[in-house]
């Protein structure tokens, strides 16, 4: 539960997130995604961090607790070779959204299937299936679902890529 002494790390859009004093982050979010996740609505795959929900606090917020991951300072210097790829191959399906003037950064667009048709394209099955898995848990919160990736809001534990929050609604914003 949230303390007074407690360091802030990190705040967005939806989430604020303290280190405590055990190593773990304590997370105070509005983020549905989160929920998502906490609610096993999410894929069991190390792309995505494990997170618990803790209790609701204040409507519209619940914390939840998860690992402290470090954001490094060189993404491409502390992934492997494979999971540097990962991260270009959906930094890549983001950029082609955004140029192609897409209306998937708006809360009246069904981005869900647009996005599950992006996803389809990746020539890496795993990782295909697993975000699709993802989308389809953030799909219980509705059609506005957008994908975002940049080192802010990602992590690398073992070498490998983490996706902290790269899933949000829209219309949460």
């Amino acid at each position: 539960m949230y303390s007074e002494s407690m360091k802030k790390i990190g705040q967005g859009a939806f989430t604020t997130a303290y280190l405590q004093d055990d190593g773990q982050v304590l997370l105070k979010s509005r983020c549905p995604i989160k929920e998502a996740m906490a609610l096993g609505f999410f894929p069991d795959s190390p792309l995505f961090p494990k997170i618990k929900m803790l209790r609701r606090v204040a409507d519209p917020y619940t914390e939840y607790l998860m690992e402290y991951l470090p954001r490094p300072s060189s993404l491409k210097q502390n992934l492997h070779v494979d999971q540097w790829k990962i991260y270009k191959d959906l930094q890549t399906l983001e950029s082609v959204i955004f140029k192609s003037g897409s209306r998937c950064f708006f809360s009246d667009c069904d981005c869900l299937n647009m996005w599950r048709e992006k996803f389809e394209t990746l020539k890496n099955e795993e990782l295909r299936e697993v975000m699709i898995e993802a989308l389809e848990g953030c799909g219980n919160y509705g059609p506005d679902i957008s994908f975002e990736i940049s080192p802010r809001n990602v992590s690398v534990k073992k070498g490998k890529l983490i996706l902290l929050d790269c899933f949000y609604q829209i219309s949460k914003l």
